[in-house]
């Protein structure tokens, strides 16, 4: 391997949640931050990670999305964002993205290309599903943080032309992890010997109503896709992605979608006083706080995570095992 280059690092992480806050490490201690619309005094801070995180989601109602970690190799070197759902499997130490991009070495050693190509797919789409989710993070903070600048009063309906970039970022989303699903049902289809226009979620149900077929919803695999969609009548979160993508793609997009045209600020009540949260929102006379919850990104964030862990249990019951290959340096005398 000559093209190896050791050189020193810095890297930084930034704690996203839900409502456009985030967490980060300082001299001081574990900061949340804006707690407030005074610059100045911004941030609460915590001695420890813990208490950092249980104040931000059990007092103040936010959900933990990912840390997002920025490394830096010198200044003539692009900047590396590697953003982490959460913590990482204790089977293999990696994410559901790395694991798959493990098999996919795996089964190129093994001289499946095939299957090769199909995890490589599955380990792109949650390594760019993850980065839009922190783009639709970011967008979250930036209009927190306008909405403090401007003193936006809390429960007053707004909006603003940098709302397009935040739609854009959600669409995004839902490609990717629909994308993600639907190359996890390819593979699926491959354990289940059926025929490789099966390519797709949709695709696989189809194939599964023919009589011939219905012995293959026994196969592991299938039955891990099968049981996270659910039915048409009795639908689970799986289905409910492959709504919002069709919905968001096909129907209504989001710029134009009355549901999530504009942002309110919340209050929050915490011991340590009031914290403002932002989120999409209708318009005043449509009644909408009632109407809206959750909100985009707590949705969104949790069907990254239930991705995550699905693609994590699929992983145990792949063709080749999710393990990284090892260098090691040896000498001759």
């Amino acid at each position: 391997m000559k093209d190896i280059k050791y050189s020193k690092s810095y890297s930084t992480q930034e704690i996203h949640f839900t409502g456009g806050l985030r967490g980060s490490l300082t001299n001081r201690g574990w900061a949340l931050f804006p707690a407030s619309e005074d610059p100045d005094s911004d941030a609460l801070v915590f001695e420890t990670p813990e208490a950092h995180y249980i104040f931000a989601t059990r007092e103040c109602g936010l959900r933990h999305i990912g840390t997002c970690i920025h490394y830096r190799n010198g200044d003539n070197s692009p900047p590396m964002s590697v953003w982490e759902p959460g913590k990482r499997d204790p089977s293999n130490g990696l994410n559901a993205a790395d694991s798959w991009r493990a098999i996919a070495h795996q089964a190129t050693v093994a001289g499946d290309n095939l299957y090769s190509e199909c995890a490589t797919y599955i380990s792109v789409c949650l390594k760019v599903s993850g980065l839009r989710l922190r783009d639709v993070s970011n967008k979250y903070r930036d209009q927190l943080n306008w909405a403090l600048a401007e003193r936006r009063e809390s429960g007053a309906w707004f909006s603003n032309i940098a709302l397009l970039d935040l739609y854009a970022d959600f669409h995004s989303l839902v490609s990717e992890l629909s994308s993600a699903r639907d190359h996890l049902a390819k593979l699926a289809a491959i354990h289940a010997g059926a025929p490789d226009r099966i390519d797709s979620l949709a695709r696989l149900e189809d194939w599964l109503e023919k009589p011939a077929n219905l012995v293959c919803v026994n196969q592991p695999l299938i039955t891990l896709l099968l049981s996270a969609s659910g039915t048409a009548e009795k639908p689970n979160w799986l289905r409910r992605l492959g709504a919002l993508r069709n919905e968001m793609l096909h129907r209504i997009p989001m710029g134009a979608n009355k549901s999530v045209s504009g942002l309110i600020l919340q209050d929050v009540s915490t011991s340590q006083g009031t914290i403002k949260t932002i989120r999409l929102a209708e318009p005043p006379s449509n009644n909408a706080v009632a109407k809206q919850d959750p909100d985009s990104l707590i949705e969104f964030s949790q069907l990254c995570t239930n991705l995550e862990h699905l693609c994590r249990t699929a992983q145990r019951i792949a063709k080749y095992p999710a393990e990284i290959p090892r260098f090691t340096n040896s000498t001759t005398s």
